[in-house]
């Protein structure tokens, strides 16, 4: 009775935290469809100095291409009026190629040069905190390695910058270099395109807070100063400085319909790898700006609440893996809605008949059920509806995305314990972790092109962690069958699958 009452209790709450992520999905999806830009009055505004600072550690296959876009952007926005440093942390051969490049470009009297440290302290926020001191231009655009922005960039993005003294950020949208590499790039970029589509245009109709991406974009220094600058607590600097400058009253302009292309990870290992490193950020983040936001009121409660669901997006993971861990049990032990508690209230008593028999019992826990299971559906769906809305606005066909969603839901449900792990880190450690930087192999075209190169991922325990889940839900399903506890399928069979795929990918992908 116990493990019942617990079950359902449990049961209950995730069903709660699930509906208000996945109805938040809705909101902003509505939202998105308000969109539209503020009118740029003087597009002179061009003209105003920029430096771009590109953070680099051992990329030497995209290096070139990310210096190559930057100095087409240079040439079309006005040579002197932009300064091309390049952040260089390497301590590989990558080192020798940047020299190689920036040599060339100097010889083209192009404002470039190469700031490198005695060491990686504070990581990539250690490199921009670093740089920041040695730029005394207004406005920073900032690519990471593996971008190619497009050349009129600059021109599209500054004038607002110039045109607004409150504006501290504009923000584009991230495209991709190599969608269709396979079906993981696929899957990738729908849910990225999920996060830039839909959520990042709704943040910004809705007037709610908004996030810097960390690349793709444009800042103004003096916001960066009076914010504190960048700091390397929280392993999502970008997410930090952005949401100290807007509780300072700056502003972030998203800009939907300029894409700036980056590279999307090719292997399960480097996406693992990537998320994990997002999910700590993120709630490290919110650890560390929640308590600064919620007592603040002179925000709105809207914008705090929605505040809130945006830096703790990542404990869906969590949460998704608990579900699992229940449907387990649910299994094993054989609870189903129908018995999971028994507490009966008599809601409709008003006497009896003449036989002595109540007129009506029902139990709370039928009724609570009964009005959340068209809700857990809606939630459900939430993620379904956005992408294939993404889908829509690109004009891209659902049939060929096809092995792309499937792929996502892969990934969805098959990194959710890989991202928990990720969470836990920054929820119950103020360890300070390191920066794993994401590999890229600027191989947009071989399927196995990669295999070749160095930086690729060696394989840690999660992957095993990940396949023994999959065999405790091997023998989960086969208890709920024989046991005809088929409500607990719904939930077992699509994690089950997922991770014991996403286990085997890791292993051969590392």
């Amino acid at each position: 009775m116990v493990i019942k009452s617990v079950f359902f209790v449990l049961s209950l709450f995730l069903t709660i935290l699930f509906f208000l992520y996945g109805f938040n999905q809705y909101y902003l999806l509505i939202a998105a469809r308000r969109y539209g830009l503020p009118v740029l009055k003087d597009p002179s505004g061009s003209l105003a100095s920029v430096s771009i600072h590109i953070p680099i550690y051992n990329e030497k296959y995209v290096v070139r291409r990310v210096i190559t876009a930057c100095t087409c952007m240079a040439e079309v926005y006005g040579k002197d009026k932009v300064n091309i440093l390049i952040l260089d942390d390497s301590d590989d051969d990558t080192v020798t190629e940047i020299d190689s490049i920036v040599d060339e470009y100097l010889n083209k009297c192009f404002n470039i040069a190469v700031v490198r440290r005695e060491n990686r302290q504070g990581y990539k926020a250690g490199a921009l905190q670093s740089a920041l001191e040695k730029t005394p231009e207004d406005f920073i655009a900032i690519f990471d390695a593996d971008f190619a922005p497009p050349a009129d960039f600059l021109i599209r993005t500054v004038p607002y910058l110039v045109q607004d003294e409150r504006l501290g950020i504009v923000q584009s949208r991230w495209g991709h270099l190599n969608r269709d590499y396979n079906s993981l790039t696929r899957g990738s970029a729908i849910l990225m395109d999920i996060h830039f589509i839909i959520e990042q245009s709704g943040r910004y109709a809705a007037g709610l807070f908004q996030n810097f991406n960390g690349s793709g974009g444009v800042l103004r220094k003096k916001a960066i100063l009076e914010a504190g600058g960048w700091q390397a607590d929280t392993l999502a600097e970008d997410l930090d400085l952005s949401y100290r400058m807007q509780i300072l009253g700056y502003k972030v302009l998203y800009l939907k319909d300029l894409q700036s292309p980056g590279e999307i990870p090719p292997t399960v290992p480097s996406n693992k790898q990537q998320q994990s490193r997002w999910a700590c950020g993120s709630l490290r983040t919110a650890r560390k700006i929640l308590p600064l936001l919620l007592p603040n009121r002179k925000i709105s409660f809207r914008k705090r609440f929605q505040a809130i669901l945006h830096l703790t997006g990542y404990l869906i993971h969590p949460l998704m893996a608990i579900s699992f861990v229940l449907a387990c049990i649910s299994a094993f032990f054989n609870l189903t809605s129908q018995d999971s508690t028994h507490i009966n209230l008599f809601i409709l008593n008003i006497g009896k008949t003449r036989a002595g028999v109540p007129v009506s019992l029902v139990t709370l826990q039928d009724m609570i059920w009964l009005g959340l299971v068209p809700l857990i559906i809606l939630c459900t769906l939430a993620p379904w509806v956005s992408a294939i809305a993404t889908l829509r606005y690109q004009k891209l066909s659902l049939l060929n995305n096809l092995n792309g969603l499937l792929e996502l839901f892969m990934i969805g449900f098959g990194t959710s314990l890989n991202n928990t792990l990720g969470a836990g880190k920054a929820l119950f450690s103020n360890r300070a972790w390191g920066w794993d930087r994401t590999p890229k192999y600027a191989d947009l075209k071989s399927q196995s092109g990669w295999r070749t190169k160095k930086y690729k991922i060696n394989s840690n325990l999660v992957w095993l962690l990940e396949l023994a889940f999959a065999c405790l839900g091997v023998f989960a399903i086969i208890h709920a069958f024989l046991h005809s506890n088929y409500t607990a399928l719904f939930i077992l069979v699509p994690f089950t699958f997922a991770y014991g795929f996403i286990s085997l990918q890791t292993k051969l992908q590392s």
